[in-house]
């Protein structure tokens, strides 16, 4: 059996006539169709079996579309918004599946408050694959955290500070998601699945941690704990896209990571990474007509092949 996967920041996905973030950030008619169009494009192209989507501000208008365009079912974490306004303030995240989700699980193991977005976590069960665990994550942003009554009057050192805070938060957040999917490892032998824009290359701070390697003397359950960047299982030699550009600089912020299910070296593996694509068109060919309303991040999309029937 093959199982598609997709993650993909939508970019401020707020229907009119509520904003994202400030007052007048509300898009036309014609834009919101524009936006709607690009997204359900961009599926169709994947043909994906479960996406992730973050930056959802709209739940039920996304939930919408993906069963318009066949995922029957559809998980989310609500957005939040100021109250008496049309001005949503944090997004949310959803996953959207062809397949039955067992269930929206509760964060039992991490507080999900400490979050800058607390992450969505499901089930899946597949022939072939068993039981997955899927996680849907959006770390903090390198954006400066700081009071938004202070940010404008804020000084030079304090951005700088803020800065800092938000990557000593993102490095929180990545200990406590792996916080969780090793305490669940420990209970129960089944895939994990993380979907997410980390808002920073896997090589920085302490998003390597994830995929250290247990010491030698190590035994042997603590070796199979790492996860592992689908792309590096991905048997290719073609250079890598970045997903995001900061005026002509790429990076490579948005990842799909697999736990030891899906390696060659896991005495248990349950499957293969069979391709690996970044959708980045949009960003690399923009084309105004079409593109307007697109995504400011590429979709990452990565096919799995069970090794069982």
């Amino acid at each position: 059996m093959q199982l598609t996967l997709m993650t993909l920041n939508l970019y401020n996905y707020v229907a009119p006539p509520a904003a994202a973030y400030e007052i007048d950030n509300i898009l036309e008619p014609d834009q919101w169709l524009k936006k709607q169009a690009w997204i359900a494009q961009t599926i169709e192209q994947a043909d994906p079996d479960v996406v992730a989507f973050q930056e959802v501000f709209s739940a039920a208008e996304l939930a919408q579309l993906c069963a318009d365009l066949g995922y029957a079912y559809f998980e989310f974490t609500p957005a939040s918004i100021a109250d008496d306004s049309h001005v949503y303030y944090k997004p949310g995240l959803a996953l959207a599946s062809k397949y039955p989700l067992d269930k929206k699980l509760t964060h039992k193991d991490i507080p999900a408050d400490v979050f800058s977005r607390p992450p969505l976590i499901t089930e899946l069960n597949l022939t072939g694959f068993g039981a997955l665990r899927l996680y849907v994550v959006h770390l903090k942003s390198k954006r400066s955290l700081l009071d938004k009554a202070k940010e404008a009057s804020a000084t030079e050192l304090e951005h700088y500070m803020g800065r800092w805070a938000s990557d000593q938060l993102r490095t929180q957040e990545m200990t406590l998601l792996m916080q969780d999917i090793l305490l669940q490892r420990q209970q129960a032998k089944q895939g994990v699945i993380v979907f997410g824009d980390f808002n920073d290359d896997l090589s920085q701070g302490s998003l390597p941690l994830a995929f250290a390697t247990p010491s030698p003397k190590a035994l042997d359950t603590e070796k199979n704990w790492s996860m592992h960047d689908s792309y590096s299982l991905y048997a290719t030699t073609d250079e890598r896209r970045p997903t995001h550009y900061y005026g002509v600089h790429g990076r490579i912020l948005d990842y799909i990571l697999l736990s030891g299910e899906f390696a060659s070296n896991y005495g248990q593996q349950i499957g293969l990474v069979t391709g690996y694509q970044c959708i980045d068109r949009h960003l690399t060919h923009s084309n105004f007509d079409e593109h307007s309303q697109a995504s400011d991040h590429a979709a990452v999309v990565v096919k799995l092949t069970s090794l069982h029937h």
